[in-house]
């Protein structure tokens, strides 16, 4: 398997941010985050930007792996494995 060094950097990026959504999100839907204004305020501006990465960055790592094929970095399959086991967790268990 020969993997370039711009797709590791490249699957180490996209695994940074899927761990900082899975992480932002699991402590927002099990702490009450309006409990003091300024973690309420924060949650407020930045919950869009979480939520967009949320919903699109499995469709953009569904993308590179079809485009790259054999070449894929195992790190693109986590990264795809902790988003939609996310997105399960919120449409089942959070509803």
């Amino acid at each position: 398997m020969n993997v370039t060094p711009f797709k590791m950097k490249l699957s180490h990026i996209i695994f940074a941010i899927s761990v900082c959504t899975v992480l932002y999100w699991g402590i927002a839907l099990n702490v009450n985050v309006y409990k003091y204004i300024v973690t309420g305020a924060i949650f407020e501006m930045t919950a869009l930007i979480f939520m967009i990465i949320l919903y699109a960055l499995p469709f953009l790592i569904i993308a590179l792996i079809a485009r790259l094929k054999k070449r894929t970095p195992k790190l693109h399959f986590i990264s795809l494995g902790l988003l939609v086991t996310l997105l399960i967790l919120i449409f089942t268990v959070y509803q």
